[in-house]
């Protein structure tokens, strides 16, 4: 791959195409970010990302995926991820969860018939972390031991039967009907699943479109998240990925599409040591 670049904050993405992961300047932690067009087609990129960094030390972290099949997908994912920069900005924000609901209404209202994933992360300082998705999406948050701290789920049928215990993993990522959503932004019965967690020293904190979930098992991504450094795990996340898409292998994931993630680890000063006595939050 080609050589990483420095970015700086507030940064938002919207239909690039990086030929290497990217550092993000932060003051309270380490970020890199990749985002790539599906490989081997001439469409653009439909997934758009942010990341934003607030006077309190408050961290946003946002992938948004514009939903395929559907007219200006990448318009979708760039409005969402522009409307919560603009509310970083403001000095009396609401809450995040009125600040998603009142862009799904207006993305309804601004460009119809178009729509867009999300999965939007707010990291505290003191290592709170409140998670909030629709779609695919998916964040996950993994200790350096590889114990998985957070894993939030997929909306989709194949994803419900999945966390349900019908279908496994390996089953669910060749599902022919991976791809089908029911729930999204740009719906009017768009919905919110948030969760909450709390980091300690080197947890790594990943949120991805499903150009990376479709493409490699959990397993494979906790793997190369868990340690070492960030910019080195994104490049392994993409070429893997990039790979599975382009040379199909049998027994193996491949699901060519958009790929965009973020690798984040908060500063450890102040954070806890991780321990055993942390519980497993969220997910599987």
């Amino acid at each position: 791959m080609a050589e990483s670049k420095i970015l700086q904050t507030p940064m938002c993405l919207s239909g690039e195409r990086l030929d290497a992961p990217h550092v993000v300047v932060l003051d309270s932690g380490q970020a890199v970010v990749f985002t790539q067009p599906c490989p081997g087609q001439s469409g653009v990129n439909e997934d758009a990302m942010g990341i934003f960094e607030m006077d309190t030390g408050e961290v946003c972290l946002a992938v948004a995926d514009g939903v395929g099949g559907l007219p200006k997908g990448r318009e979708a994912s760039e409005f969402v991820i522009q409307k919560i920069g603009r509310w970083i900005e403001r000095k009396n924000r609401s809450c995040l969860e009125d600040l998603i609901k009142d862009a799904n209404k207006q993305l309804l209202k601004e460009i119809p018939r178009a729509a867009t994933t999300l999965s939007v992360t707010l990291v505290k300082p003191d290592g709170s972390v409140l998670s909030s998705h629709a779609g695919d999406s998916l964040m996950l948050v993994v200790g350096q031991r590889g114990r998985v701290k957070l894993r939030v789920d997929s909306h989709s049928p194949v994803g419900v039967s999945e966390t349900l215990g019908l279908i496994d993993e390996r089953e669910a990522l060749h599902h022919p009907k991976r791809h089908y959503l029911n729930n999204m932004l740009g719906d009017p019965a768009f919905w919110l699943e948030k969760h909450e967690a709390k980091l300690a020293a080197r947890d790594t904190v990943l949120i991805a479109s499903d150009g990376l979930w479709d493409n490699l098992y959990v397993s494979e991504i906790i793997e190369i998240i868990q340690s070492g450094e960030l910019e080195t795990s994104a490049q392994t996340l993409a070429e893997t990925a990039i790979s599975r898409m382009t040379n199909v292998q049998e027994g193996l994931p491949s699901k060519p599409d958009d790929l965009t993630f973020v690798l984040f680890r908060l500063n450890a000063t102040g954070l806890c040591e991780d321990a055993e006595r942390h519980v497993d939050s969220g997910g599987r």
